[in-house]
């Protein structure tokens, strides 16, 4: 059984889960943009869903031949310039431009005192450590 769902389907959905993250929320904004949010068992967050479906993906993309020009190829297509459309690729441009879009949304809506040094500091952080107190 395929796990792809249709281009328009995979469209809809990130639209619909980009606006939730856009919504000015507490509780969407910790349950939907923050990684580290404590769930319930069984409950998974957005960012476990997005990591389970990049897997997934990494794995199949492993068969698809000369993947940089093909994925070139299918951004031309969904341009108008073509008119095949193969799920595979399609649903890996998706899943490219939706994380680019919660990225951006987090970026906006993270003030920059809120959780600085969970993000900015210790080993192998691009930020600053923390300064000592006395």
């Amino acid at each position: 059984m395929s796990r792809c769902q249709p281009y328009e389907v995979n469209l809809q959905l990130t639209a619909v889960l980009s606006r939730l993250c856009a919504f000015s929320h507490p509780l969407l904004d910790e349950y939907l943009l923050d990684p580290f949010v404590h769930l319930s068992a069984g409950s998974r967050s957005l960012f476990a869903v997005l990591v389970r479906v990049v897997g997934e993906l990494m794995e199949r993309i492993q068969q698809v031949v000369d993947l940089p020009q093909r994925l070139l190829d299918t951004r031309r297509r969904l341009l108008g310039l073509h008119l095949d459309h193969p799920a595979l690729l399609q649903g890996v441009i998706v899943l490219e431009e939706f994380c680019k879009e919660l990225a951006a949304i987090a970026f906006v809506k993270m003030p920059l005192d809120r959780n600085h040094d969970r993000f900015c500091s210790g080993p192998g952080s691009v930020g600053p450590e923390p300064a000592e107190r006395s």
